[in-house]
Parts: structure tokens; C-alpha cells; sequence
């Protein structure tokens, strides 16, 4: 049976469903949008430099709580990365805006443990040589509505879904640790947001957004606050280029079948984009 948080995010996607679609069978979604602050379609290839910090602990319901493990201190994991991203952006009508953000980051490291480690119910002596694989994907959906559009600014707020989705592994002498073997479950994070998107000049375009959201149904408890800032030339007819710094942090509390514990990470990068609307 589902639970309550299954049931409240069916009804989160099914609003969500109702508001992006809608527009594109009302009367409204032939207004003329309000170029050049906005284009009908959007498409943003990125590559970014990404900066994370990620703390977790594995508990176990027979053994208690586990140790906090900051993955990038205490066992070396790099915490920069070059990776790909992908973004879309749909205006369905002069006021209301679809958009969407993909990434993934796959990385390890190997170290040796300085303190006795506690991961899912298992001991990880001082000295043990340890190998980390640690795999994030973030995607996020959003709807925008607007009801300030002035000739070079608009601005609006709305709503969206964030899945950030985690495996983590620890590996002793090639076996994995713990009862579960790995740390590996998907955080569904809702969020608020608002807009604020300005012409600098003929050429240059600026865009920024704040999201953040509390929820604490179910199994789950956590939080999540997300910051966006970027710069769109508008190079050629239909291509243009820029750059956007993107920061979020997460932390929740889990109970569930795949994982049992507590998850804070903070996601920063750096984007250089090739930016192609029609």
C-alpha cells in the first residue's frame, strides 16, 4: 500500500500535470510571449564545474545510529568535478513557464579509516582501507507564473519537484559494509520559488530564482533551498551562450526500506552553456 508521502506527491505531480498542460489548450497560450525577456522553447547544454559537500549517516534499526561521515574530509573524495547538465525551458503562455534540470555525478575515492566507522549496522576497524563509491542524480521540474511582465524585467513565483536521487557504498577488502550493502534511495523534494529576469542591454540577459521548501510527511523529514544566477547572451539568431552559478543544499532525515539515516549535501557548480531557443 502506498504511503502518505507517495500519496502526497501523486497529488503534487498531478497539480503540476494540470497547470503546465493546461495553458496549452486555453486561448491564452496563443498570446504573444514577451520576447526577447522570454522565447517559446529553450534548450541549454551546459558543462559545469561542480563543487559538493556530503555528510551521511547509515544507521541501523537494530544497532542505532551510525557515524557521520563527511565523504570529501574523511574519505577523500574530490570534491570538484567536471560533468555534464542539460536544461529545457517551455513558455506555454505569455505568463506561465515549464522548466526542466538534469545532472549526474558518478565518483570515488579510496582511504583509510582514521576512527572506528559505524555504517549500517557494521564496524570499520581504524586502519582499514576503504573504497568509496558515491553516485548522485539531480532533476527538477518547475512551473513559473508571472504577473509582473514590464518591457525589459519580469518577474513571477511558483512551484516545482526536485528528485535527488543517491547510492553510496563502502567496500573492505572488496566486501561490501553493511546490512543493506549500500546507501541508495531517491529524496523527492518539493519546493517554492520565484523569478526575477531583467534585459541588460539588446544582447544580454540576466535571470536569477530562489526556491526553498520544508516537509516532514511520512518516513521522511528534510529541507532544501536552491539559488540560481545566470547570464544569456543572445549571440545569433537562434544560439547564444552563457554562464550561471547554481547552488542548493539538502538535508533529510530517511526511514525507509533502502535507506535508514540521516543525508546533508551541499551542491554548488559553475555552467558555461550553449543556449539554442526557437
Amino acid at each position: 500500500m502506498d504511503g502518505p508521502l507517495e500519496n502526497w506527491l501523486r497529488r503534487v505531480v498531478t497539480v503540476l500535470i494540470v497547470l503546465l498542460l493546461g495553458p496549452a489548450t486555453c486561448s491564452f497560450a496563443q498570446q504573444g510571449i514577451a520576447r526577447p525577456l522570454f522565447d517559446r522553447f529553450t534548450i541549454y547544454l551546459e558543462g559545469s564545474l561542480v563543487n559538493t559537500n556530503t555528510e551521511i549517516r547509515f544507521d541501523s534499526k537494530e544497532h542505532g545510529l551510525g557515524t557521520t561521515l563527511s565523504f570529501e574530509d574523511d574519505l577523500g573524495l574530490d570534491e570538484r568535478k567536471i560533468t555534464p547538465a542539460l536544461s529545457f525551458e517551455w513558455q506555454a503562455g505569455r505568463r506561465h513557464r515549464l522548466g526542466f534540470r538534469w545532472q549526474k555525478v558518478d565518483r570515488g575515492a579510496t582511504a583509510q579509516a582514521l576512527d572506528e566507522i559505524e555504517w549500517d549496522g557494521e564496524i570499520i576497524p581504524i586502519g582499514a582501507d576503504i573504497d568509496l563509491v558515491y553516485d548522485y542524480e539531480t532533476y527538477a521540474v518547475d512551473y513559473t507564473y508571472y504577473p509582473w511582465i514590464k518591457e525589459r524585467w519580469a518577474a513571477g513565483f511558483g512551484f516545482g519537484l526536485r528528485g535527488l536521487s543517491i547510492l553510496a557504498s563502502l567496500s573492505v577488502d572488496g566486501e561490501l559494509v553493511g546490512i543493506s550493502g549500500s546507501a541508495d534511495f531517491t529524496a523527492p523534494l518539493p519546493f517554492f520559488n520565484f523569478e526575477y529576469r531583467r534585459m541588460l542591454s539588446a544582447k544580454w540577459r540576466l535571470k536569477t530564482s530562489f526556491g526553498y521548501f520544508y516537509l516532514s510527511i511520512g518516513d521522511y523529514r528534510g529541507w532544501q533551498q536552491l539559488a540560481v544566477v545566470s547570464f544569456a547572451h543572445q549571440t545569433f539568431k537562434h544560439l547564444g551562450f552563457g554562464a550561471a552559478v547554481n547552488a542548493s543544499i539538502v538535508e533529510a532525515d530517511v526511514e525507509d526500506q533502502s535507506f535508514f539515516g540521516r543525508i546533508g549535501i551541499s551542491i554548488d557548480d559553475v555552467s558555461i552553456f550553449v543556449r539554442v531557443w526557437f
